[in-house]
């Protein structure tokens, strides 16, 4: 079934964000302004959804499994879940009417899964989640360089966003030869070669009390069922900020803050975005290095 070209929204003055006056038709409208910038991240993949019927004031759910109701138009890809021993139909956003319909949602996150609905055992993207503690950004950049530092060593091209919330993300696309179990060890090694450089500084412990101030990078990020919100996905919080791609050169000057729904559209042209726009279509191979002890 062929998508609408034009997607009707319920409740258009619905307030979503109201520190920021956006409602579910600006949201909806700012999905679509930038809808190309961020299809190339969410298209063949499963995806995620956090939910605020009622905005970000309201109750907040996660939601893997497409809405009973969804249109037939949309399109999702069933994928097994032992846990709950059933399986799960995930939403795929591969184009705008798609993006519209979940603004219509009030689908406040996008959390696409590194994975592509055509080889699902072969994840295409190594993500390093650059966790800082609360309100030390600086920190967050410091490592992002000793990451893209290492990367650079590994002849490993990759790309940085802020996370919309405290950190960052330093996302590499790779080539599809590796399943989740290995991607999740490549990632544990290249955390063990950014710790090695400043063990005073990164740390792997997931719990907070035994990071001991440092910034945490989380392997696990990479297991199975992983996901990573979207660039360009706003967060479900009270200020409206946007995960948003940034280039080395911003790191020193640019804050979490700086990217909301209420600007983000008049930045679009910045070297961030032009450079995940061609991140999207390359590809790399992971070293030997990353994949052997």
């Amino acid at each position: 079934m062929k998508p609408p070209e034009q997607i009707e929204v319920t409740r258009p003055d619905k307030m979503l964000w109201p520190e920021l006056a956006i409602t579910k038709q600006r949201y909806v409208d700012y999905l679509d302004a930038v809808a190309d910038l961020v299809l190339p991240w969410t298209r063949g993949r499963p995806m995620t959804l956090v939910r605020a019927p009622d905005g970000v004031d309201g109750k907040r759910y996660f939601q893997k499994a497409a809405s009973s109701y969804a249109p037939g138009w949309i399109r999702t890809v069933r994928i097994p879940a032992p846990s709950a021993e059933r399986d799960v139909d995930y939403v795929v956003a591969g184009d705008r009417a798609t993006l519209a319909w979940l603004g219509n949602q009030a689908a406040l996150e996008l959390h696409p899964a590194p994975v592509r609905t055509d080889r699902l055992d072969r994840p295409d993207l190594l993500v390093v989640d650059i966790d800082p503690p609360e309100g030390e950004f600086d920190a967050a950049v410091e490592v992002a360089f000793l990451v893209l530092d290492v990367l650079d060593d590994l002849r490993l091209n990759a790309g940085v966003k802020t996370t919309g919330g405290k950190g960052l993300h330093v996302v590499i696309p790779i080539e599809r030869r590796v399943d989740a179990t290995e991607l999740r060890g490549a990632a544990a090694r290249l955390t063990a070669l950014v710790a090695g450089r400043r063990p005073d500084l990164v740390t792997d412990a997931f719990r907070k009390a035994g990071r001991k101030g440092r910034v945490m990078l989380d392997p696990s990020r990479n297991g199975a069922g992983a996901t990573i919100v979207a660039p360009y996905s706003p967060r479900a919080r009270p200020a409206g900020t946007v995960s948003f791609p940034v280039v080395p050169d911003e790191l020193g000057t640019v804050r979490p803050r700086d990217f909301t729904l209420a600007n983000v559209r008049d930045s679009l042209d910045r070297a961030g975005p032009r450079r995940w726009q061609d991140l999207a279509h390359e590809r790399v191979r992971l070293p030997a290095r990353l994949l052997h002890d």
